[in-house]
């Protein structure tokens, strides 16, 4: 699962211009377009959220919550677009909820909230549903798409684990400005919440995007469960 987690440390959401963006403006960038499909779409992305749907999915089903107009505004105005990998549009859309709804609402009260649901991925096989063998071509493009699935699987699980071990901490990160010294601060608070989601002698490797990103999904999706609102499934 180490090698699986590498993975995430290295998706990271790309804007397709003609220069390259610093790594701070590309998390203002998600974060800016995630706040405006919020206020422009919120019924539609709190839905999403709270199912659970990946991007394919989100996308499928929720195909409004894909605006046009949340990139004509600044810092978005640079005349790019991003590209969105992995869980990206889900955190930016969990994030920019927790905090319009949730901003002065006390933590959720975890213990009484049932474990959520998570996609977990099928390991690929080596014959078709006819009994074909699959060519290896094809089964590595399978491994390798079941490879991402587990990865961003084990985020989702280990982002609830977090806000479990401290909700307050989960809602004060959320509370902040992404790439500001206050985030900072608090993904440092948030170390003896973190380490004790990992087991003894594991290596993580997660950017400041994706674990930002799991717990902004994992704490929108405990208040639902909380609030007794449904927090899976997949259909519109």
């Amino acid at each position: 699962m180490i090698g699986l987690m590498l993975l995430l440390a290295q998706t990271a959401a790309t804007p397709s211009a003609p220069r390259e963006f610093s790594v701070h403006d590309t998390r203002l960038m998600i974060d800016d377009y995630g706040r405006c499909v919020v206020r422009r779409k919120h019924d539609s992305a709190a839905t999403a959220i709270s199912r659970n749907l990946d991007n394919a999915d989100l996308m499928k089903y929720y195909p409004e919550l894909i605006d046009g107009r949340c990139m004509d505004g600044p810092p978005l105005a640079r005349k790019t677009r991003v590209r969105f990998q992995g869980d990206e549009f889900r955190y930016a859309l969990a994030d920019a909820l927790v905090r319009k709804d949730l901003a002065s609402a006390p933590p959720p009260a975890v213990a009484t909230i049932p474990p959520l649901d998570h996609r977990d991925p099928t390991p690929p096989s080596r014959v078709d549903e006819k009994g074909r063998a699959v060519s290896d071509r094809d089964y590595q493009q399978a491994l390798d798409a079941y490879q991402r699935d587990a990865a961003f699987s084990y985020a989702s699980r280990l982002g609830e684990c977090i806000v479990r071990a401290n909700s307050s901490e989960a809602r004060d990160l959320l509370a902040t400005k992404p790439e500001s010294p206050a985030e900072t601060s608090s993904f440092v608070a948030m170390g003896d919440a973190l380490t004790s989601c990992v087991d003894n002698g594991e290596k993580l490797s997660l950017n400041k995007l994706v674990l930002r990103g799991i717990v902004a999904v994992n704490y929108y999706r405990l208040v639902t469960a909380a609030r007794g609102l449904p927090v899976a499934g997949a259909a519109h």
